[in-house]
């Protein structure tokens, strides 16, 4: 169960070739369970200024199980984001947090090329996807 994060989805709709994209590619053709949640969806969606294609991902996106925050969802994401910073550690966006927050919450793993999380799992036990797998 693996709870994919925008710039994943980002390389994998644009064709850029990363190492996290195609480990996406592999978990869809292994019909892994995979997660996504609003917040996700909407980071996605605001950086595609076609509205065709803006729809037609939104389908494809619909395909996959989506978890939705709670306000107790945002509470621990402000906890994680404090929890960081009480480490010395800052976390650059906010959305972020209730992204990890999220993955915990639900047990997920985290599969994702964004330099925070890893911070974040230093302090918290977010469960990142190996991509040297």
């Amino acid at each position: 169960m693996v709870l994919v994060d925008t710039s994943v989805w980002a390389d994998l709709f644009n064709g850029h070739p990363s190492a996290e994209a195609s480990i996406l590619r592999h978990l869809i053709e292994d019909e892994t369970e995979l997660f996504t949640t609003g917040l996700i969806v909407q980071e996605i969606l605001q950086g595609i200024s076609d509205r065709k294609k803006r729809a037609e991902i939104r389908s494809d996106l619909a395909e996959f199980v989506r978890v939705d925050p709670s306000l107790q969802t945002h509470v621990e994401a402000a906890e994680i984001f404090a929890g960081c910073r009480k480490k010395g550690v800052t976390i650059r966006k906010s959305i972020d947090c209730a992204i990890a927050a999220i993955a915990l919450e639900y047990d997920l793993e985290l599969l994702h090329k964004d330099r925070d999380f890893a911070q974040i799992a230093k302090v918290f036990p977010l469960k990142l996807l190996d991509v040297t797998e």
